[in-house]
């Protein structure tokens, strides 16, 4: 009896000696499914891979940000009826999902919806409440303190002289008030949105780009199958395919832009880079408006 009382006094007495973080670390940690291709992104950026039970169908696709990281692991189809077959403990969702998550919160699920929103703060945040949900509170932490001195070194950088034009094979272009022109001003450029004074997507207005070409084009989404530009797209106009090639153009991967989410300070670094590419290629790039 002794003997039996000594072993278990030596047991957890060992265990209390072990330090903190090991103790925790051996808890599971959440395990979660993930309803569209912006909570993906989310998902992927903090949870560890066996915290996975499902990814959306579009995890691997061209525009989503961290498809290399989604290889390998489980993708459905976002149905209620999957969720409820996969019984996770949390359902991560940007956008899909909102004709059944009033039903699954009365279920007793925990929803982790990132909020709507392009700005710093939100997409802050938007680490936090994924981070929280998932148990990766430290990690969320650590990814809002990296991503937070990347924008702020964003933010001091010289501004560029440079007219920028954003460009899709559709013809549509980003105004104020868009995420893509928040973005291309946090590269430090000045568009024809802000030249113009016109806001929300909207197609080119070639009137503009007759008054004041543009010294720089940002073109996006041309790597994407699923965009086939037709044939009355003002991408095709002749005036806009001569500028396309008489223009320093800059051809970013649709999966910088395609969900307004915690990458946009690798999009913004990514533009930056290609500009150097072109000014060491060809000097600094012409016409750049003072």
């Amino acid at each position: 009896m002794k003997c039996a009382a000594l072993k278990f006094v030596l047991f957890f007495g060992a265990a209390l000696l072990l330090p903190f973080s090991a103790q925790a670390d051996e808890a599971q940690k959440p395990r979660a499914v993930s309803l569209d291709y912006c909570s993906d992104q989310y998902v992927l950026a903090l949870a560890d891979r066996e915290q996975v039970i499902a990814l959306s169908r579009d995890a691997t696709d061209v525009h989503s940000f961290y498809r290399d990281l989604a290889e390998g692991l489980p993708q459905f189809g976002s149905t209620l009826e999957e969720i409820l077959a996969y019984q996770p403990d949390v359902i991560a969702r940007y956008w899909a999902g909102s004709g059944y998550v009033n039903y699954l919160q009365d279920q007793g699920y925990k929803i982790a919806s990132a909020g709507y929103g392009y700005q710093r703060d939100v997409l802050l945040n938007n680490i936090r409440i994924i981070g929280h949900a998932l148990g990766q509170e430290k990690r969320a932490e650590e990814k809002i303190k990296q991503l937070a001195g990347r924008f702020d070194k964003l933010e001091h950088l010289p501004r560029k002289p440079q007219l920028v034009l954003y460009l899709t094979p559709s013809g549509i272009t980003a105004g104020k008030g868009t995420y893509v022109n928040d973005l291309l001003n946090l590269a430090g450029f000045r568009t024809m949105a802000d030249e113009f004074d016109y806001s929300g997507w909207q197609q080119t207005p070639l009137e503009h780009l007759v008054s004041r070409k543009p010294d720089l084009i940002i073109a996006s989404f041309f790597d994407m199958e699923s965009n086939h530009n037709s044939s009355w797209s003002i991408s095709r106009h002749g005036m806009v395919e001569r500028m396309l090639k008489d223009i320093p153009t800059i051809y970013v991967p649709g999966k910088y832009l395609s969900c307004n989410g915690i990458f946009l300070p690798d999009a913004a670094e990514y533009i930056l880079a290609e500009l150097a590419k072109l000014e060491n290629a060809e000097g600094q790039v012409a016409g750049a408006s003072e």
